[in-house]
């Protein structure tokens, strides 16, 4: 087998691995999420689609993508796997007092680490249920909503 009978074929296996790493990467810095039911509307519609980015830049007013929390417990510090998505918005981040009317008898700061998330429709369940929410369980900022 002379050199360049088998160049070909490796050239082309590694223009594969090039590509499927390439595709790895950019499924761990984003993701699109399914909007399912009407807790972030009007903003965002039942069936409509959102493209996050991941980052550890969190803001107040963002809409960020975060892992559910479990119902009986809220917001645990490990992701529970196949937890699904949920599509929230900060509405106070650490140190940040806690809105007003979020909880029953009102005050208190937000502890450092965690954001307050709330949804757009105040029928929708978030951080007045499941109190804030780990930093580290928010995957990251929505960048458009389909």
């Amino acid at each position: 087998m002379t050199s360049s009978s088998w160049l070909f074929p490796l050239l082309l296996i590694a223009a594969a691995a090039l590509v499927a790493e390439s595709v790895r990467q950019l499924r761990r810095r984003w993701t699109l999420v399914k909007v399912e039911g009407r807790s972030m509307e009007p903003s965002l519609k039942d069936g409509g689609e959102v493209l996050a980015k991941r980052t550890r830049r969190i803001a107040v007013g963002d809409v960020v993508v975060v892992a559910a929390p479990d119902p009986a417990l809220g917001w645990a510090e490990v992701r529970r796997a196949k937890a699904p998505w949920w599509i929230k918005r900060v509405a106070a981040g650490p140190g940040d007092p806690i809105p007003d009317g979020a909880l029953p008898g009102g005050g208190g700061t937000v502890p450092a680490g965690h954001y307050y998330l709330l949804s757009d429709n105040p029928d929708g369940e978030d951080s007045r249920r499941h109190g804030p929410c780990p930093e580290q369980m928010i995957f990251g900022t929505m960048v458009h909503g389909f």
